[in-house]
C-alpha cells in the first residue's frame, strides 16, 4: 500500500539505459499533506473517530515538521474533535485488513495552526536524495541498492511520507557506482556526493554508513547535506530498519528546522527585506516573480518598489530571520544569487544587507 502512496516522478526505463538524468530530487510541492490512511477494525463510527484522531495528529506532523505535536496539550481539544477537520473519507481492504482514507480540510488545519501559534513548514520542500552503505557481519561492507533491500526501502519511504519529506534512492547502475564508489560513500565525501548527485539535482542530501556491531545492535553515522552546510547526527537501534527511519525522521527534523515559519512571538517583530530581481524581460515574469515572492509563507507582504529595464524591486515584509529568508528564495530554484553590491560609503559604512542600499540580488530564472 506504501508504495501506492510513493512521492516522486517513474523512472523511464530508457534513462536507464542511457544514464542521462533521472528522478529529479528537487524541491516539490508536496501534494497530500493532509491525506492519511487509517486501519480500521470496522466501519463503525466509533472507530472512525478514533481513526480521524489518529490520522489529524499525523497531519499535524507533517504540516509543522514537529515529530512530538502530538504531545502539546493545546492540541488536544482538536484531536478530540478531528472528525470536524475532515474533508472526505472512504475506505479499502486488503489482505482482510480494513483502511480508512481521510482527507483533511487544509485550511481549516492550517487555521489552526496559526491560531494556537504552531510552525508552518510551507508544502514547497527540499527533494533529498538517501545513499546508504552498510557493514554486516556475514556480509561485509556494501552499498544498499532498492532492488536488494525492497522491504527496507519501502519503509524508508514510508517514514518520509510520514514527515511529509519528499526523498528519493539512487539507482545504483553502473553510472552511480562510478560516480560514489564504495570507500568515498562510506567516508561519506561531500565532493563524491556532489559528483554523483548532477544526474538526480537534489536540493539535499543524506548519506548514511550502517554498521552492524552484533547480532542485534546496529549504529548508524549519518550526514546531511543541504543548502552549502552538513549536518552530522547518529543513531543507534537494534535492526538496521531502525537506524535507517531514523536517519529519514531526523533529516526531515533539521530541514523542519531550517524552513518552518514559527510564530511571530518567536521569530521577532516584522521588517521589510528588500529584494532586486534581474531577468524580469516580460510581464509574464513580473506576474509570476510577483506571485512567487507573494506566495512564501516567509512572506506576509510583497509590495513593489520601482521597475528599470530588465530590473524590479520589491519590499517582503517579514519575521523570519534573513538567513531562513534567504534559504525559502533559493528552494524552488526560480531565483539564482548574484553577487552582493559594493555597499561601503566614504566613511566605512557598510549598509544591511536587504537595505535599499544593500538588497539581497536574484536573476530571475
Amino acid at each position: 500500500m506504501h508504495k501506492l502512496l510513493r512521492h516522486g516522478l517513474v523512472l523511464p526505463a530508457l534513462a536507464l539505459l542511457l544514464g542521462v538524468l533521472v528522478l529529479p530530487a528537487q524541491a516539490r510541492v508536496i501534494p497530500d499533506l493532509y491525506e492519511v490512511v487509517e486501519a480500521v477494525p470496522s466501519r463503525g463510527t466509533t472507530d472512525r473517530a478514533a481513526a480521524s484522531s489518529r490520522g489529524l495528529e499525523r497531519v499535524f506532523v507533517r504540516v509543522t515538521g514537529d515529530a512530538a505535536i502530538g504531545s502539546n496539550p493545546q492540541l488536544r481539544p482538536v484531536l478530540q474533535q478531528a472528525q470536524r477537520y475532515v474533508q472526505g473519507f472512504r475506505y479499502s481492504s486488503e489482505d482482510n485488513q480494513l483502511y480508512l482514507h481521510l482527507s483533511f480540510d487544509p485550511q481549516a488545519v492550517s487555521d489552526q495552526v496559526h491560531k494556537l501559534h504552531l510552525p508552518m513548514w510551507p508544502n514547497n520542500r527540499p527533494g533529498t536524495l538517501v545513499w546508504m552503505a552498510v557493514d554486516t557481519l556475514q556480509g561485509g561492507r556494501a552499498a544498499l541498492r532498492e532492488e536488494d533491500a525492497p522491504e527496507l526501502f519501502a519503509a524508508m519511504d514510508a517514514m518520509a511520507i510520514e514527515r511529509g519529506l519528499p526523498v528519493d534512492f539512487p539507482v545504483m547502475d553502473l553510472n552511480d557506482q562510478r560516480n560514489m564508489p564504495l570507500g568515498n560513500l562510506w567516508a561519506q565525501d561531500e565532493r563524491a556526493a556532489e559528483r554523483a548527485g548532477v544526474r538526480y539535482n537534489p536540493d539535499a542530501t543524506l548519506m548514511g554508513r550502517v554498521l552492524q556491531a552484533s547480532g542485534q545492535r546496529w549504529q548508524a553515522n549519518w550526514l546531511l547535506i543541504h543548502g552549502g552546510r552538513s549536518y552530522a547526527f547518529d543513531a543507534s537501534g537494534n535492526s538496521l530498519e531502525e537506524v535507517a527511519l531514523r536517519g529519514i525522521d531526523e533529516a526531515a527534523n533539521l530541514l523542519a528546522q531550517r524552513y518552518a515559519v514559527r510564530p511571530e512571538s518567536d521569530s521577532g517583530p516584522r521588517s521589510a527585506v528588500i529584494v532586486e530581481l534581474s531577468g524580469v524581460d516580460s510581464f509574464a515574469d513580473y506576474t509570476e516573480a510577483s506571485a512567487y515572492l507573494q506566495g512564501l509563507a516567509q512572506v506576509s507582504s510583497a509590495d513593489l518598489l520601482s521597475v528599470k529595464a530588465d530590473r524590479m524591486r520589491v519590499a517582503l515584509t517579514t519575521s523570519a530571520h534573513m538567513q531562513n529568508l534567504r534559504d525559502a528564495l533559493a528552494l524552488n530554484r526560480k531565483l539564482q544569487a548574484e553577487a552582493e553590491g559594493e555597499s561601503i560609503d566614504l566613511t566605512g559604512y557598510r549598509a544591511p544587507l536587504g537595505s535599499a542600499e544593500n538588497p539581497l540580488r536574484y536573476r530571475w530564472h
